[in-house]
């Protein structure tokens, strides 16, 4: 085996051995114009295991197989670090994507490069989701956790925040286009107020979705009563200033939030037998939700709860209740029948006026009956999860 210095027409050169004309043995190869660098063992032409960094800085540092990342390897792209297995040049089996910063972090399998199977996230500000993943996203079944309201992460506009990226990334050392906040987002209903991560239990909903829709049967429930207009400014102020402990905390921030879970505050409802449902709230009210995801939100059957005692049973669609579904107070007071977009539109309030239709009350029960199972294969899951 010889070696020597070979020089490129496009400015690159390889240091080291040689063989059949091949770079094998020990070298290191720079890139066009001197930028990027690869430094370990080469067999004929192809590398073995070392350090590739890039011109933007990135690096890799482990096994190779025919040109790409094959076997362990630990790669490092700005905050963020992966190290666990690549396969065929994309992340997988299993391996681990933090962020040093934040601490934000995806643990479990992956496969082409996404988490797919199953995982544990871990946001920015503690909270976690523990479940099945496909394609990169929460799909299947899960358990989404918050961390207490008070230093839940905050998410001032939804529309320009995304998974910051527990999501992954071209294998070349550039980032991929939904690491920028303007993709791989959740649409969430914009509210007057302050949005938290791992909270979705909401009153706020589509100003539209209030009207009565013509020559239907849309009734909107007092629960969700519009504010009266000469009101409306008193009752909005008195919710900010409830909620006034959240400006005066330091160190918390939309970096690195979980987009996919959060939730809307809304305005305050008229009637004092069943007040706002985030009244219940206070810095130290956690959320949790156990059942199905699709496409990285709640939809399907699923079990929402806060340590306040507010819970829903029910169907879900894009983070918020929509099918049949039974709402429980921290009162006790429940909440039954079908939702569109998180109003009731069909049902009454149980222990005021029983439902009138027999049909609806077996679709509510056939509804939270499917929840509770959804929350017990979301647990199921969940533990499966935490023990990759």
């Amino acid at each position: 085996m010889s070696g020597g210095r070979f020089d490129f027409d496009d400015g690159g050169a390889y240091c080291g051995g040689w063989e059949g004309g091949k770079a094998h043995g020990h070298g290191i190869c720079t890139g066009p114009k001197g930028q990027g660098e690869y430094c370990g063992s080469w067999n004929y032409g192809f590398e073995v295991v070392g350090v590739y960094t890039w011109p933007s800085g990135n690096t890799y540092e482990g096994y190779w197989s025919q040109g790409k990342r094959h076997g362990l390897g630990i790669e490092t792209k700005g905050r963020w670090f992966y190290k666990g297995e690549w396969t065929h040049g994309f992340k997988g089996r299993y391996g681990i994507r933090q962020n040093v910063s934040s601490g934000a972090k995806y643990e479990g399998t992956w496969n082409n490069g996404l988490q797919d199977g199953y995982g544990t996230e871990t946001y920015a500000d503690g909270g976690t989701y523990q479940g099945q993943f496909t394609n990169g996203m929460r799909h299947g079944y899960g358990v989404r956790q918050s961390v207490p309201y008070g230093m839940a992460a905050v998410v001032r506009n939804p529309l320009r925040t995304s998974l910051t990226s527990l999501r992954s990334e071209h294998s070349n050392g550039t980032l991929l286009q939904h690491d920028s906040p303007s993709a791989n987002q959740e649409t969430i209903p914009m509210t007057p107020t302050i949005t938290r991560g791992g909270f979705a239990l909401s009153l706020y909903t589509d100003a539209e979705a209030g009207k009565l829709k013509k020559g239907g049967l849309f009734r909107r429930s007092s629960l969700f009563g519009k504010l009266k207009k000469s009101e409306s400014k008193t009752s909005l102020a008195s919710q900010r200033s409830r909620l006034s402990f959240l400006k005066s905390e330091s160190g918390i921030s939309s970096t690195g939030s979980d987009a996919a879970s959060t939730a809307s505050l809304g305005e305050g409802a008229e009637g004092e037998d069943f007040p706002p449902f985030d009244a219940d709230i206070d810095a130290t009210t956690t959320e949790s939700y156990m059942g199905e995801w699709k496409n990285d939100k709640r939809s399907g059957f699923g079990v929402s709860e806060r340590s306040s005692g507010l819970k829903y049973e029910g169907e879900w669609l894009d983070n918020v209740r929509h099918g049949y579904g039974c709402t429980t107070l921290p009162d006790g007071k429940k909440e039954e029948g079908k939702y569109r977009m998180n109003v009731l539109i069909r049902g009454m309030k149980k222990r005021v006026i029983p439902l009138k239709s027999a049909k609806i009350r077996q679709k509510v029960d056939r509804s939270v009956e499917g929840a509770q199972r959804a929350a017990t294969i979301a647990r199921q899951k969940s533990e499966i999860a935490a023990s990759r």
